[in-house]
């Protein structure tokens, strides 16, 4: 069953998300449907991009240790990514 609802939002974003949607040869419809369908799908709302990232760094992992490795790759004169 399908049904219809309204959302506002700035006008500099939707016409943003019409171009957008334009070059991906889809329509806004179908971007929040796809959308709201991958935040179904994941029980804790995370978004895709947020659903790769997860598991990049182990749980076991002390966040002091993540923290030198950080201050020492940055300080080694490397960009973040």
């Amino acid at each position: 069953m399908k049904t219809k609802f309204t959302v506002r939002v700035e006008t500099q974003w939707l016409e943003a998300a019409k171009q957008y949607a334009a070059r991906h040869n889809t329509t806004l419809t179908r971007l929040v449907g796809e959308y709201l369908r991958a935040l179904a799908r994941d029980e804790h709302g995370a978004t895709p991009i947020l659903q790769e990232m997860t598991g990049s760094l182990h749980t076991d992992t002390p966040l002091e240790d993540y923290r030198t490795y950080l201050e020492e790759k940055y300080a080694a004169g490397e960009s973040p990514d």
